[in-house]
């Protein structure tokens, strides 16, 4: 569905006027219009080399371990798709811009536009539907033990079921909304007609993503809280998985921003709002991903050659700033003690890994690990 075809005019105007009349007071800057690109860019940049680092992270954990799931061939659908994602994050920069008024655009140039926000929405509903199928089944590996089915498996499945629901009739309705197809995204096309208005689904699509985006927070949370634990160690996972709010937070912002591209005509304007917030939730949705991985990344480089070697040679610079420090014999004869202090563990870090998998290691001594225990240490060992 495009952008812009709720509220622009649909018979022939000067093309190269104001795709909409001003507000009192304000001169339409057609030529060289005001934009926010100086804010999108750089956080689309931003979002592509977290994300790029992320699933490098994730990746990198699941090679050490040689062991895949259901979650990880979904990421790995996913993955190309994020990208495509962010070209066409970028693109919408290279027409009339983020965050331009509706009427600094041009008639002629709202078909550039649209096109690209028709095609991000493609791309961007399939895209949302993988990764958080990735990671309530993510979710459902680490919590569930092999061969069960409890309430929280079941729930992880329906939600997946809403989640890729949704998407289908998203997209589907999409691509049967306007007359002749061309429709979507050129206003001025012959015979055009279509059959949907754009606001009331971008604000009911905003308002299903947070709900969804609640709900497996609640559920994960209830699990942590039950495991056998100390008090301490589930605080430490609890706030792992909240970074799921950073998702329901940007879908909350879309909530509010849905409501005034619902009632304005300033289309153009607040769809970039939309189109960043659903930006920031794609990353958001990559960390929640990939962050649980990442201890079990880093206990992988700690033992490769490369981390040994600087970590020799970090120590031997240490000893020799050390020397140069205190020359006295007192300092010598303690010379044993340890100069650089031992970093400090995850606390579901394993302490070795060998050449398949990371060896794992006993969370709580003196509690008996569940089997859902044992796998939320997999997920950061």
């Amino acid at each position: 569905m495009s952008a812009l075809s709720s509220h622009l005019p649909r018979q022939a105007l000067d093309l190269d006027g104001p795709s909409i009349p001003p507000p009192d007071g304000q001169i339409p800057q057609l030529d060289n219009p005001p934009n926010g690109n100086h804010i999108a860019v750089p956080f689309i940049t931003v979002s592509v080399i977290v994300s790029a680092l992320l699933f490098l992270m994730r990746f990198y954990a699941k090679f050490l371990t040689k062991k895949l799931n259901v979650s990880d061939y979904l990421t790995f659908l996913a993955f190309p798709v994020f990208w495509v994602y962010i070209y066409y994050s970028y693109a919408l920069s290279w027409t009339g811009g983020y965050l331009v008024h509706q009427w600094d655009l041009r008639l002629k140039d709202t078909s550039a536009f649209n096109f690209i926000t028709f095609t991000a929405t493609l791309i961007y509903v399939w895209y949302i539907a993988l990764i958080k199928c990735a990671i309530l089944l993510e979710w459902v590996d680490i919590f569930v033990p092999r061969g069960e089915r409890n309430y929280f498996t079941w729930a992880a499945w329906a939600m997946c079921f809403f989640f890729v629901s949704l998407s289908i009739i998203i997209f589907s309705l999409d691509m049967v909304n306007c007359t002749p197809f061309e429709g979507n995204w050129n206003l001025l096309a012959p015979g055009r007609y279509c059959r949907f208005e754009v606001p009331q689904f971008v604000l009911a699509i905003a308002i299903a993503n947070f709900v969804l985006d609640l709900l497996p927070l609640i559920l994960v949370q209830r699990v942590i809280w039950n495991l056998h634990l100390a008090w301490h160690k589930k605080l430490g996972v609890s706030f792992m998985f909240l970074t799921g709010l950073a998702a329901a937070s940007a879908n909350g912002v879309r909530i509010y921003y849905a409501t005034r591209f619902y009632v304005s005509a300033d289309v153009s304007y607040y769809f970039s709002i939309l189109a960043i917030s659903t930006l920031a939730e794609t990353l958001a949705a990559n960390m929640v991903l990939c962050i649980p991985l990442g201890p079990r990344a880093l206990l992988g480089l700690k033992q490769t050659k490369a981390y040994t070697l600087l970590k020799g040679y970090m120590t031997v610079k240490g000893d020799g700033n050390a020397t140069n420090i205190n020359q006295s014999d007192e300092y010598y004869s303690s010379s044993e003690l340890h100069r650089i202090r031992k970093p400090r563990e995850h606390w579901f870090m394993s302490s070795k890994l060998d050449t398949n998998t990371v060896a794992e290691r006993t969370v709580h001594d003196g509690i008996q690990d569940s089997e859902s225990q044992r796998r939320l240490r997999d997920a950061g060992a």
